[in-house]
């Protein structure tokens, strides 16, 4: 069920990016204005202000307003449809889109270059939603380019802020994904990762700055409501993976409601039935749903742990993540102005608190499990050859019952006890290695060489030819006369013998291994010309 609801979560994201992407490629405003280069932030207040209905409204200026040379007018709108009269000849028209793309123009900073010897200036909205009818702007008059570097400059905190939780973000899927190619790491860091992604993205595209970057509004519009959509699911994963509740539902439901809330908004969007600036309450539950699941998932988990470093750390996250959340609703629901600083800078200081906390836990994991496979690797090792150990080659046989195409030779070393007894225990141990040294050249790689006891070793060969199982036995043969040519107190002389698994003879591989084994100790005593000790 998690792996179906996972991939509807991938599909309807894909989903959003190609509606993004059409959005861009072909929701252009359609605009007739005369721009000005730049606007101030000298605020001017308008003579009159009517509503001239709930979705109009007109602001009135007088041309005295205007002296100097190349006076611009500027004003932030959202949602709203523009045009501007100067002494009754429209001079700005920003027009909403038609299609599938909604009826928004998006979110806009207006500038327009003012005749200063016009007699009246008229600036008419037009809602494109009922809720945005009843909203005053705030009007800018100036000149020069220092005026736009005034407002980028203004928007420069709040720019860095995001862009502070977009490299937290990607900083978490990354290690995610490096980490991974060396020992796991727990899924919830992906999911922060890309909850972190998601956010940082969303407040960076609702900024001043990007009104001002970003040309195509109506896209930059439709990209905010495809941003905040996808964020309540892999948020509920990751508190269901960080804080592991008892529940099994709550994470899967808030993932399902959320793959159904963007199949469903953008269905009704592009069918104009329901629009994403009408339809966003249905995402701001899912987020309240997200908090609620985070808090009742610490009471589980400090009923569980008791007040840990965790659930301290994630008290203080709550509290922070639902003032930066009732922060963001208010400046929507209320003010509907640009993005706030301070619930991007609340949503900044819990995705760092969360994120220390999950990377912080991950690596203690992460060192457990290093230890974990370091004693695992040295309980299947040998120390001295550097080869898989009886332990290996036990695992292995139960494992293996029955593998068919599978060859093993089994392998003992004559004279290690006269070595050791001659010449000390030191000289022993300089047998055993170069031993495994010439098995493992003479067999390749590609085999698995196992020590399984004091002087006996055994490879394992799958898929093995008859005659490349002799060809290694000869390499073998060639590297021992090699090394009897040198200056050496003791000769290396290797025993083998090897056997196929055969399903019509062997019950399992153990029988195949006795198989090996006995002809293995024929070669033995052909070699010693005696019965083996």
């Amino acid at each position: 069920m998690k792996k179906i609801l996972s991939g509807s979560y991938y599909i309807v994201s894909l989903l959003g990016v190609l509606f993004v992407v059409g959005s861009f490629l072909f929701a252009t405003n359609e605009t007739h204005f005369r721009k000005g280069e730049i606007a101030g932030h000298q605020q001017i207040t308008p003579q009159s202000i009517t509503q001239v209905d709930e979705m109009t409204k007109e602001y009135i200026f007088s041309g005295e307003q205007f002296t100097g040379k190349n006076i611009c007018l500027a004003f932030y709108s959202i949602h709203l449809g523009i045009e501007v009269y100067e002494d009754g000849e429209l001079i700005y028209n920003l027009k909403p889109v038609s299609g599938i793309f909604g009826t928004t123009p998006g979110s806009v900073w207006n500038f327009l270059e003012i005749d200063p010897d016009c007699g009246q200036v008229i600036v008419r909205t037009h809602a494109a939603y009922e809720r945005v009818g009843g909203e005053t702007l705030s009007f800018y008059i100036g000149e020069a380019v220092d005026e736009v570097l005034y407002l980028i400059r203004n928007s420069a905190i709040g720019a860095c802020v995001c862009l502070l939780e977009l490299a937290i973000g990607i900083f978490l899927i990354m290690y995610f994904i490096i980490g991974n190619k060396g020992i796991r790491i727990e899924n919830y860091v992906l999911y922060f990762g890309l909850f972190a992604v998601l956010m940082g993205a969303w407040s960076l595209n609702e900024t001043v700055m990007m009104a001002l970057l970003v040309k195509n509004t109506v896209a930059g519009s439709i990209l905010g409501y495809i941003l905040i959509m996808l964020m309540p699911a892999p948020f509920a994963m990751f508190v269901q993976g960080f804080l592991m509740p008892e529940d099994k539902w709550a994470a899967g439901s808030i993932t399902f409601l959320s793959v159904l809330n963007m199949a469903a908004c953008v269905l009704l969007h592009m069918t104009g039935v329901l629009e994403f600036r009408n339809s966003v309450t249905f995402t701001h539950i899912l987020m309240a749903m997200d908090i609620l699941y985070l808090g009742y998932a610490l009471v589980h988990y400090v009923k569980k742990h008791g007040m840990d470093r965790i659930a301290k750390t994630n008290i203080v996250g709550i509290i922070i993540l639902f003032a930066a959340f009732a922060a963001d609703i208010i400046f929507f629901y209320v003010i509907s102005t640009v993005v706030d600083i301070l619930g991007r800078t609340g949503f900044l200081v819990y995705i760092c608190l969360l994120a220390w906390l999950a990377a912080s836990d991950s690596m203690e994991k992460l060192h457990e499990g290093q230890k974990a496979a370091i004693y695992k690797e040295l309980a299947l090792k040998d120390i001295l050859t550097g080869l898989y150990s009886r332990n290996a080659y036990d695992e292995w046989e139960r494992d293996n019952q029955h593998p068919d195409k599978t060859a093993i030779v089994m392998l003992d070393l004559n004279n290690l006890k006269k070595c050791n007894d001659r010449y000390g225990h030191e000289a022993g141990d300089t047998y055993l290695k170069k031993a495994s040294e010439m098995i493992t050249n003479a067999f390749s790689q590609e085999n698995t060489v196992y020590r399984i006891g004091g002087d006996e070793f055994c490879v394992i060969m799958p898929d093995a030819k008859e005659n490349s199982i002799e060809g290694a036995m000869d390499r073998l043969k060639e590297l021992q006369k090699q090394y009897k040519g040198t200056d050496h107190s003791v000769e290396v002389e290797i025993a083998c013998g090897y056997a196929f698994y055969d399903d019509n003879v062997d019950q399992s591989f153990v029988d195949t291994r006795k198989r090996a084994d006995t002809h293995m100790y024929e070669n033995k005593r052909m070699l010693k010309g005696k019965e083996p000790r």
